[in-house]
C-alpha cells in the first residue's frame, strides 16, 4: 500500500514536470513554499527559508484561505505531511514527525502566538483547535529540537502562529455554516493604521459538529483577542497582546484502549497576555517582555458508573493553573555574524484539591545564547540553553547546524541538537482520575496516577537535508533521527494491582524517517504540491506507542486575486495504534470566489468522495459535509 502511494505521487509529479514545464511562467510567484520567505521561528532571527539549517514550513495567508480550514488544528492536519493528525476522530492530537503525545494532548511540540509560548503548565499542551484562522496571517513551523532557544516542550519542533499585523489587519467579518449545527462567526475591528497607537480587537465563535461516525466529538470555541502597538522599533515600540480562549468539546476518551464516552465533556478556558518593549539601535536590538497564562480546565467525566450506562452521573473535576514569566534578550548584527543572548524566568502553579492534592508551584530560570555566521558559501550556527528547574533540576540544550550553498539552485543542510519536554503538573501529581477500561469483558475504572519523581523526556536529534530551487519547481528532502530517553507514558504500577496505572519514565527508543516535498508551477495560476513522510521506530518502545507509518498530502491549487480560486487536497493517513493498522484517503475541496479585493465566498467540501476511513476505532472519517462561509474586509 505504501509503495503504491509513493508511485502515485511520483507519477503525478513526473507527468507534471514533463507535460507542463515548458508552459509555465518564469516570473510567477510561488504559491507554496516560497524560498524567499523569511522566518524567525527556527532561530529568533530573520532567515530566508532557503537558507535554514533545519526543515521549515511556512503557511501564508493565501495558503490558509485556500485550505478552507476553520482552525489551526485543521490547517496543520490538512496541509503539512509532517504532521499526523486524526481529524474528526476519537482523539484530537497532533504528532510532529512521529513524536507522539503521552496522552491525547500536543505536549511534544511547542506552540507560540507571535512568539509567546502557549503550552500550559497543567497538561503541557495547547489545543490547536481553539484558535480560529480568521485572525492568522501565517504559520511558521520549524522541525527538530528547539529547546536551545525556547526551553521546555520544544521537543520535536516549534509552531509559531503569527496574527495579522498593522498592514494586514483590516476590519473584517467572517461567517459560515455547515450541516448538523456547525457554524462560525468572527469579527475584527481596528483603528486607523496611521494612528501612532494601533489597536485591533477580534472575537470569534464557532461550533464544529465533528464526525458523524464517532459519538461526542463536537467542539465549541469562543475567543477574544486585543492587540495594541505603539511607537516604532527605532524609537522604542510597545506591543501588548491579550487572548482569551474558551473551548468546550466532547471528551471521547484517551488512547489507552478505553471505552468511548458519549456524555463526558471537557471545558478549557485560558487567558494569555504579553507586554513587550523593543528598541533597535544601529547594530543592536533589545527586547524585554512580560507574559503570563492563567485559566481553568474542567473535566465532566463518568467516574462512578460506566459512561454508557443511561443517565450515568458525571463528576465535576476542576483544575486551575497560572504562569508568570519575564524574558529579556538582545541581538547584535555584525558584518558576517549575528549573535543573540538572553535570559528567561518563569513561575508556574497548578491546583486541584481533589485531583492534584492541593496547590503545587515551580520555577524555571534559563540563560541562552546563539551565533550565526556567513563564511563564504557556509552558514554555520551554534546555540545553547541552560535551564534550572526547581522540581527536576538542570537541563542543558545545545544545538549546531549549517547550510551550504553549493549553487544558487542547490542547498545542503545539517543539524543536531538536544531538547527536552518537562513533565506537566498533571503527570507529576494526578490522582483520583479514572478511565473506563475493558477487563475480562467488563468495564472497570482504570486509575491514572501521577508520579512526583518523573524526569524530563529528552531527545538527541539529527537531520540532513537538500533543497533544489528551479524557477518552475523545487524539491526539499530530509532524513531525520531522534534518540528519545526517559519517555513518559502510563504503565502498570504493580502486577497485583492491574487496574492502577502511573506516569513513568520506563523506556528509551529510536525514531527515524524521511520527508520529501515537491512544488511545481503548472502555470502562473496553477500549482501542484506533494509531500510524503515516512516514520519508523526501534529500540524499547512499547507497541502501544507507535502511531504513524507514513503520510502523504497532495495539493492542486488555482489562485487568482479576483474570481474563482480553489484547492483540491488528497490526504493519506496511515495510522498505527498498538497492533491495529488502518489506511484510507481523505479528500478535501475548497473553492474561493473573490467578488472584489475585499469580499469572498468560500465553499468547502470535506471527504469529497465519501470514503469511509473509519477502518479502526481510532481513525478519522465522517460522511461528506459542506461548509459555506463569507468574508468581508473594510
Amino acid at each position: 500500500m505504501q509503495f503504491r502511494i509513493v508511485l502515485l505521487m511520483a507519477g503525478i509529479v513526473g507527468l507534471t514536470l514533463g507535460g507542463f514545464a515548458q508552459r509555465t511562467s518564469e516570473t510567477a510567484e510561488w504559491l507554496f513554499a516560497d524560498p524567499q520567505e523569511t522566518i524567525k521561528t527556527a532561530t529568533r532571527t530573520e532567515r530566508a527559508v532557503a537558507e535554514s539549517f533545519t526543515t521549515v514550513r511556512v503557511l501564508t495567508r493565501r495558503e490558509i484561505e485556500l485550505s478552507g480550514a476553520q482552525t489551526v488544528q485543521e490547517l496543520l492536519e490538512r496541509m503539512v505531511a509532517d504532521f499526523e493528525g486524526q481529524e474528526s476522530s476519537q482523539h484530537r492530537f497532533l504528532s510532529m514527525r512521529g513524536a507522539y503525545s503521552a496522552s491525547e494532548f500536543n505536549e511534544r511540540m511547542l506552540f507560540l502566538l507571535d512568539g509567546q509560548p502557549l503550552n500550559d503548565v497543567l497538561l503541557g499542551n495547547f489545543p490547536a483547535m481553539s484558535l480560529s484562522i480568521h485572525d492568522v496571517e501565517r504559520v511558521e513551523i520549524a522541525f527538530g529540537p528547539g529547546s536551545a532557544m525556547y526551553g521546555p516542550n520544544a521537543f520535536a519542533g516549534v509552531v509559531n502562529i503569527v496574527t495579522q499585523q498593522d498592514e494586514t489587519a483590516h476590519p473584517s467579518l467572517w461567517s459560515g455554516y455547515t450541516g448538523r449545527g456547525g457554524y462560525n462567526a468572527s469579527l475584527r475591528w481596528r483603528n486607523s493604521p496611521l494612528s501612532p497607537t494601533r489597536l485591533s480587537l477580534q472575537t470569534s465563535f464557532w461550533r464544529d459538529p465533528g464526525s458523524d461516525r464517532v459519538q461526542n466529538n463536537d467542539s465549541t470555541v469562543r475567543t477574544a483577542r486585543i492587540a495594541l502597538t505603539h511607537g516604532t522599533p527605532e524609537r522604542g515600540q510597545w506591543r501588548v497582546n491579550y487572548l482569551f480562549a474558551d473551548l468546550e468539546r466532547g471528551q471521547v476518551g484517551m488512547r489507552y484502549n478505553t471505552y468511548p464516552t458519549p456524555n463526558d465533556r471537557l471545558f478549557w478556558r485560558t487567558h494569555y497576555w504579553q507586554a513587550e518593549y523593543t528598541r533597535a539601535f544601529a547594530q543592536h536590538t533589545h527586547t524585554t517582555r512580560l507574559y503570563g497564562v492563567s485559566g481553568e480546565t474542567v473535566f465532566e467525566k463518568a467516574q462512578t458508573q460506566p459512561p454508557f450506562v443511561p443517565n450515568a452521573p458525571l463528576t465535576h473535576m476542576p483544575f486551575t493553573q497560572s504562569l508568570l514569566a519575564a524574558e529579556t534578550y538582545g541581538q547584535w548584527n555584525l558584518q558576517n555574524a549575528t549573535l543573540l543572548a538572553g535570559a528567561d524566568y518563569r513561575w508556574m502553579r497548578a491546583s486541584s484539591q481533589a485531583h492534584l492534592g492541593g496547590h503545587h508551584s515551580a520555577t524555571n530560570f534559563a540563560l541562552y545564547a546563539q551565533g550565526e555566521w556567513q563564511l563564504g558559501r557556509w552558514r554555520p550556527l551554534l546555540g545553547v540553553r541552560y535551564d534550572a528547574h526547581s522540581l527536576y533540576g538542570r537541563q542543558f540544550s545545545p544545538r549546531a547546524g549549517f547550510t551550504y550553498i553549493a549553487h544558487h539552485q542547490h542547498r545542503f543542510r545539517a543539524s543536531l541538537g538536544r531538547a527536552f519536554r518537562a513533565p506537566s503538573f498533571t503527570e507529576l501529581y494526578l490522582r483520583n482520575y479514572h478511565v473506563w477500561w475493558p477487563y475480562n469483558g467488563n468495564p472497570v475504572p482504570l486509575s491514572i496516577e501521577g508520579n512526583a519523581t518523573l524526569r524530563p523526556e529528552t531527545t538527541f536529534s539529527t537531520e540532513i537535508g537538500y533543497k533544489y530551487l528551479h524557477p518552475r519547481w523545487q524539491l526539499d528532502v530530509s532524513y531525520f533521527t531522534s534518540e528519545v530517553d526517559d519517555a513518559v507514558s502510563v504503565f502498570p504500577v504493580d502486577p497485583n494491582r492491574p487496574l492502577v496505572r502511573q506516569y513513568s519514565n520506563l523506556y528509551n527508543f529510536r525514531l527515524w524517517g524521511y520527508t520529501a516535498d515537491v512544488v511545481v508551477k503548472l502555470s502562473p495560476e496553477w500549482t501542484l504540491s506533494g509531500g510524503y513522510l515516512y516514520v519508523r521506530y526501534g529500540g524499547g518502545v512499547e507497541e502501544d506507542y507507535k502511531p504513524a507509518r507514513d503520510r502523504a498530502v497532495l495539493r492542486l491549487a488555482h489562485y487568482k486575486e479576483r474570481g474563482l480560486s480553489g484547492q483540491l487536497v488528497f490526504s493519506y493517513p496511515a495510522l498505527r495504534q498498538g497492533f491495529s493498522d488502518a489506511y484510507g484517503w481523505n479528500t478535501y475541496l475548497n473553492l474561493v470566489y473573490r467578488v472584489d479585493e475585499r469580499s469572498r465566498w468560500n465553499l468547502r467540501v470535506d471527504n469529497l468522495f465519501n470514503v469511509r476511513t473509519e477502518l479502526a476505532r481510532w481513525v478519522p472519517g465522517g460522511r461528506r459535509s459542506v461548509w459555506i462561509s463569507w468574508q468581508r474586509d473594510w
